[in-house]
């Protein structure tokens, strides 16, 4: 670098030494100067980064992925994010833990201050919005079952059926609002069908009749509500890789039918307003001084159009302006 950037000697303070070679001022050291007037004034000097400079800088990689990877997913705008939110936090806050045990003191106190502002915006999950909970129960492929599994691995086995409880009964109270609102309480379809049993089968066709029966209106008590059958039945799998999540609840409305007017407003919500903030961020490219006459309608109408129209095409077009921009 020093051989090709003419900037980099200048910003280190690096200088040609009487041998011939460079050598860099102070060491990097802040030192202290005494002016004519007797006034002590710091002056902090660079100095150029060490082997141990860059091994530190490898290790922080392998810190910033996680907020790099937690980024890509939550400021994105052609997929669901409020169902994802969770995951992505525990993810993060489990690997904070990891970090602050590791043997490396850099890494270690590094981690043990970012718990701390961790714990400070998100608690022990008492500051999430409960919202973000509800979006994960209504992922089919986890359900309630989730948050209780990953509170068991992080908090504990009493913290985790105590929030388990609370997630629920914010579940069970908007399912009541969406189902007050339409004045109609949907019934739960039975588990199984009833078999009809004709008098010539044998005892053992009549008792299995009998035993349906049974199972059907200890199902019935059990699972009162579409919440309780939803919660009750088992998780889709989740090694599918384009799982729809919106598709799934329209595919299955007609079995949930008030749960699945839930999950599509809870779910449109976006986690992040990064993606709402982009469309519009084109504005400086819209009302440059050139065009600086245009009213706020015509601005308005200009960034919309752009973005609809790039919104049908594939993402890499948008990747593509933002290169252009820059190269301009």
């Amino acid at each position: 670098m020093v051989e090709e950037d003419s900037g980099f000697k200048t910003f280190f303070g690096i200088k040609v030494g009487d041998d011939g070679e460079l050598v860099s001022f102070e060491g990097g050291e802040t030192i202290e100067l005494v002016s004519e007037g007797g006034q002590v004034r710091s002056h902090r000097v660079q100095r150029i980064p060490t082997k141990l400079d860059w091994k530190s800088c490898t290790m922080f990689t392998k810190f910033l992925k996680l907020f790099y990877d937690a980024t890509k997913k939550l400021s994105a705008s052609l997929f669901v994010t409020s169902n994802v939110f969770f995951d992505e936090m525990y993810k993060v806050e489990v690997q904070i833990e990891k970090l602050i045990v590791n043997n490396d003191p850099l890494l270690s106190n590094m981690a043990f201050e970012m718990k701390k502002k961790f714990d400070t915006y998100w608690g022990k999950g008492d500051k999430f919005n409960f919202l973000l909970y509800v979006a994960v129960v209504l992922d089919p492929r986890f359900k309630l079952r989730w948050v209780k599994f990953c509170y068991i691995r992080t908090k504990g086995k009493e913290v985790a059926e105590q929030m388990e409880k609370r997630v629920k009964g914010v579940l069970e109270k908007l399912y009541d609002a969406y189902a007050n609102e339409g004045e109609v309480r949907v019934q739960v379809a039975s588990a199984t069908p009833s078999v009809v049993v004709d008098e010539d089968c044998d005892d053992r066709l009549s008792l299995a009749s009998e035993f349906d029966t049974y199972l059907e209106q200890e199902y019935s008590s059990v699972c009162s509500s579409e919440v309780d059958k939803y919660v009750n039945d088992l998780c889709e799998r989740k090694d599918i890789p384009d799982f729809d999540i919106l598709l799934w609840w329209k595919n299955n409305s007609n079995k949930y039918p008030i749960l699945s007017q839930l999950a599509r407003d809870v779910l449109a919500m976006p986690v992040s307003t990064i993606a709402s903030e982009s469309a519009f961020s084109t504005g400086g490219r819209v009302l440059d001084p050139f065009r600086s006459s245009l009213s706020p309608s015509m601005v308005e109408t200009l960034v919309c159009t752009q973005n609809w129209l790039i919104s049908t095409v594939p993402i890499s077009l948008r990747q593509a302006m933002d290169k252009v921009e820059d190269l301009e």
